[in-house]
């Protein structure tokens, strides 16, 4: 009996002795980083000439046969590895150009980015309508319906 009472004396003292001692501090935890905004296209332009910011001077939709016709995309919050495609269809279905660009990375003093393209074939294009629809990382991000006259 002396054991046991000693056994429960040594534990009771043990247990008053580790609720004594303090526990290491947890350092607090770094702020939280909000993710950063996806890519998203903001703008689809069309148009027969570009400025010096390579944006369309006129957004237009109806071509002649020899124009070249541009096609302008504006990028907001462009990150490394972003693509575009810009896929031109004519009116049967038949896909008449496909091209693919890199958007330029974008930062909070430049949150936008300018990516051209452009058709031109110096025989002249059918007579017609056409689409272009353009692809951000694959998702499709809006479309512009074109025309092409005589």
């Amino acid at each position: 009996m002396a054991l046991g009472r000693f056994s429960l004396f040594a534990a009771a003292l043990l247990g008053a002795a580790a609720c004594g001692k303090k526990a290491a501090p947890v350092p607090p935890a770094p702020p939280a980083v909000p993710p950063a905004p996806a890519p998203s296209v903001s703008t689809i332009e069309t148009g027969k000439h570009l400025d010096a910011n390579r944006r369309v001077t006129a957004n237009e939709t109806v071509f002649a046969p020899r124009d070249t016709i541009y096609l302008v995309v504006v990028t907001e919050n462009g990150a490394a590895g972003s693509t575009l495609v810009a896929k031109w269809t004519f009116q049967t279905g038949q896909t008449v150009d496909s091209t693919q660009q890199a958007v330029a990375q974008t930062d909070s003093a430049h949150p936008a980015s300018v990516t051209e393209f452009h058709l031109v074939k110096p025989s002249g294009w059918p007579a017609g309508k056409y689409r272009v629809e353009v692809w951000l990382n694959g998702v499709s991000t809006g479309s512009r319906e074109i025309e092409v006259r005589k």
